[in-house]
């Protein structure tokens, strides 16, 4: 058993009313500081702070917001806890630890910044991971299995993306979805409402169709083998259509211009027909003036053959 170290109380006290911090007073007399708090408190002298009533609150939603400076972008970074004390207490330790935002945070933590960078977990800890995580955030223990919370994590995107924040990650996602389609690596793919309609009306007609092909670097819509037809379902608004869209209108969604979009589709269809499919484009309005449009298309092939 350690030697029980003799604290001397009354020195303890004038040193710390002398200047002394409580942290200083414990390293010295080699006990942990809530040890000297508890023999100030004792006491009755600890001192009270007022750093806390130099800073400027704004108080949003039941909240004590404090604002600082992010030290390398100098974005403003909101401190907010709904203690008053604590709130303080965070911006301050924040500042002295020279925290930064979010954003500059993550990006000190590329390649070498990483403290995980270039290592890997060994098999003893993938299996204790894989087993502390058993049964957590599943089921009702998931938060998103509640329709609230469903419901506000749907929103707040929503308006990120109207908002334009998402905008670099939407390109960063679609040209990653881009490359892995050219690699042939992407085996899935989105389709809409409409295509599969498309394809269940195909299948009753008794062919077999394909929901998707890939012809070099392109992703073709619908594929009927032996037909060797192709099928492009080509939304009014996603691809511009000529009898709506002037060529200099710009597309929000596809951040293109529809002279740019045309000229895309154009070098898509050439690409088909000079692989030697048979190509048909439906568009949208089409479609909805003429329901029976693709039974046309498909008779039109079929008699051909």
């Amino acid at each position: 058993m350690g030697k029980k170290i003799e604290i001397n109380e009354s020195f303890i006290i004038k040193e710390y009313l002398e200047g002394k911090s409580s942290l200083v007073l414990g390293k010295e007399m080699g006990v942990s500081k809530p040890t000297i708090l508890k023999i100030l408190k004792k006491h009755n002298v600890t001192k009270k702070r007022d750093r806390c009533e130099s800073l400027k609150y704004k108080i949003i939603n039941g909240f004590y917001v404090v604002d600082r400076m992010c030290p390398v972008c100098k974005k403003t970074i909101e401190t907010k806890s709904k203690d008053k004390i604590i709130a303080c207490r965070n911006h301050f330790n924040k500042i002295n630890k020279n925290n930064t935002c979010k954003s500059c945070s993550l990006e000190k933590q590329n390649g070498n910044g990483n403290p995980f960078y270039g290592k890997k977990h060994s098999k003893e800890s993938k299996e204790k991971i894989s087993e502390s995580r058993k049964g957590k955030a599943t089921g009702d223990k998931n938060s998103m299995s509640n329709l609230i919370w469903r419901k506000k994590a749907t929103n707040n995107l929503k308006k990120k993306w109207d908002s334009g924040e998402m905008e670099h990650a939407r390109k960063i996602m679609s040209d990653t979805i881009k490359e892995t389609r050219r690699l042939g690596k992407l085996k899935s793919v989105i389709r809409s409402k409409k295509e599969k309609e498309i394809i269940v009306e195909i299948k009753k007609m008794g062919y077999i169709v394909k929901h998707s092909l890939r012809v070099e670097t392109k992703i073709c819509d619908i594929f009927i083998p032996s037909l060797n037809l192709i099928i492009e379902y080509n939304g009014d608004y996603w691809h511009c259509n000529p009898k709506k869209y002037g060529a200099d209108y710009f597309n929000q969604k596809k951040q293109k211009t529809a002279k740019e979009l045309w000229e895309y589709d154009k070098n898509k269809i050439d690409l088909i027909r000079n692989n030697g499919y048979n190509l048909e484009i439906i568009w949208e309005s089409d479609l909805k003036e003429d329901p029976k449009l693709l039974n046309k298309i498909i008779i039109k092939y079929d008699i051909g053959k």
